[in-house]
């Protein structure tokens, strides 16, 4: 873990930087492309992507009750193949909805305004899910919440890289897109087992 604890913070300021003032950046080319229907179309998602997602994530707390209460009965095994399933519904979920802004986004965009529109459709798809993020870490815990976040983050960029650097097809960017997410939902357990085996020390 103190590799990944190194990995995050190397790229903590550059994503903090794109998360700060790529918006802003973005708005201002588009601006001056002409493209306010694009401009329009991002703020609006913003409006009601916080709520729409909301509603996307509820199922997964299908998992959550039978997660409790194997835990409770101290049954491990359980308690992670139920958090499993329902961290791996909300991954689902987030690149699903990361992969349709790109999608959507990518197609308004030509060979002038590709650069600016991409990294519009990042603020639009990534700042909900850092919003949602940031609420439950306030509300206690929200570890879990942030490294996807930071994997959703960090896999949006390469993918941006991957459309602007290769000729890559749909399916493409939805397995770079995926396996980056995955291997984020595997430092998350890996981060969970070691908090749950420290309280159990308590």
């Amino acid at each position: 873990m103190e590799a990944f604890s190194k990995f995050a913070a190397a790229l903590a300021v550059p994503l903090g930087l794109l998360n700060m003032l790529g918006g802003i950046v973005a708005g201002i080319w588009l601006a001056i492309l002409g493209k306010w229907g694009i401009i329009g179309y991002g703020i609006a998602a913003l409006f009601v992507s916080g709520f729409g997602l909301g509603i996307a994530m509820m199922p997964g707390l299908l998992f959550a009750a039978p997660a409790a209460v194997l835990h409770e009965k101290g049954n491990k095994l359980g308690f992670y193949f139920f958090g499993f399933l329902g961290a791996l519904y909300t991954v689902a979920v987030l690149t699903a909805w990361c992969i349709a802004v790109l999608y959507f986004f990518a197609r308004q965009a030509d060979s002038n305004s590709i650069v600016p529109i991409l990294l519009w459709s990042y603020g639009v798809a990534t700042g909900p899910i850092a919003w949602m993020a940031q609420k439950e870490a306030q509300g206690g815990g929200g570890e879990g919440a942030m490294i996807s976040t930071f994997f959703a983050q960090l896999a949006y960029v390469i993918v941006i890289l991957a459309v602007l650097f290769f000729k890559v097809a749909l399916v493409d960017v939805i397995i770079l897109f995926g396996a980056i997410m995955i291997v984020g939902l595997f430092f998350q357990f890996r981060i969970a087992s070691q908090l749950e085996r420290l309280s159990s020390y308590e």
